[in-house]
């Protein structure tokens, strides 16, 4: 029982550093969807403007080409950032857990102790009340 306090502030320590990485996770996540989206918006000014134009439309083709394997290697990039963010999220609900199971036992050792120091007391009365008739 003595260990479980501080198993359990190193478990609520573990779960504040998984916290601040999940954060950190979710931040770089969204950074890359706004690339993305930026990407694609200048995907689409670049469009609207090669339109009708013949010259245009010959840089725009091998423009888009490169433009492309650009958002494949973005799309890559928040794909991996999700599946660590999911990967961090799991950690964390574990963490959770574990804390919960932690708290459990502790209470369940206190709750123990308790009845085992109040059963002791009980005794110690009893005992004294026994001597206290005897020597009458």
């Amino acid at each position: 029982m003595r260990g479980l306090p501080t198993l359990i502030r190193l478990a609520r320590r573990r779960a504040d550093e998984q916290r601040t990485a999940l954060a950190e996770a979710e931040r770089q996540t969204l950074l890359a969807r706004e690339e993305l989206a930026m990407h694609d918006a200048a995907a689409t000014r670049e469009t609207d403007r090669a339109r009708g134009q013949a010259a245009e439309m010959a840089l725009w083709t091998e423009w888009s080409r490169i433009h492309t394997r650009q958002k494949q290697q973005l799309e890559l990039a928040i794909n991996l950032l999700q599946r660590q963010e999911d990967k961090l999220r799991d950690s964390l609900r574990e963490n959770f857990a574990e804390i919960k199971r932690l708290e459990i036992a502790l209470e369940t050792a206190e709750r123990a102790a308790l009845k085992i120091a109040r059963r002791k007391a009980e005794q110690m009365a009893e005992d004294a009340e026994l001597r206290r008739q005897h020597w009458r």
